[in-house]
């Protein structure tokens, strides 16, 4: 039995090992991921931006956009596109992609949701984006019993090979505290339920 654990816990470090490495090859093949710009916004759960629902297990939803969708009609409403979000999946050309996500919440639990600090790259396809969670007090829609932070985020890699998954770390901004822990994964250029 100690001989089967020894042998389970080196093949997981040889594994975290070869992550690490593929994470530092892809970085020297590509350089690294600068955040370009990006906003959030907090609305109630009912004025709804994206196509899709959230699983019943699960008050986050998102992917990764390394091309623009063959139509943006596919991933925003036609709320969204009337508005501030008509446009921003274009961001994702050339050596830039585009993350984009929701969180939903009670509204006394109201927050804001935005990336921060430095990504890197944990394998060939993969990377780990920094997200903070900033509470704060919603005053919109008094009916309002919940609510969704919808954000929208650029990065552009330094050269080649933008990531077609990731890992959001989410912290607290008050406390430096982890909050949760998501993964999304790229856009298949269809209308279709959340990777996460």
């Amino acid at each position: 039995m100690r001989r089967r654990a020894l042998l389970s816990s080196t093949a997981a470090l040889s594994l975290a090992s070869l992550s690490g490495c593929l994470g530092d090859a892809r970085e020297v093949a590509s350089g690294d991921i600068h955040g370009e710009h990006g906003y959030a916004n907090l609305h109630p759960a009912d004025e709804q931006y994206f196509h899709g629902s959230f699983q019943d297990d699960s008050n986050f939803r998102g992917w990764l956009f390394p091309d623009p969708p063959a139509d943006q009609a596919d991933v925003f409403t036609d709320r969204a596109l009337q508005g501030e979000f008509s446009n921003d999946l274009l961001w994702a050309d050339g050596n830039s992609f585009v993350l984009l996500f929701e969180v939903r919440m009670p509204r006394d639990e109201a927050a804001f949701y935005n990336t921060v600090g430095f990504v890197e790259w944990t394998g060939w396809d993969d990377c780990e984006i920094p997200i903070r969670r900033s509470g704060t007090t919603y005053e919109g829609d008094p009916d309002a019993s919940e609510l969704v932070c919808t954000a929208i985020h650029k990065f552009t890699v330094e050269r080649d090979g933008e990531p077609t998954g990731a890992t959001l770390a989410v912290r607290d901004r008050e406390t430096d505290e982890p909050v949760g822990t998501y993964y999304v994964e790229a856009w298949a250029n269809q209308r279709a339920e959340p990777s996460a």
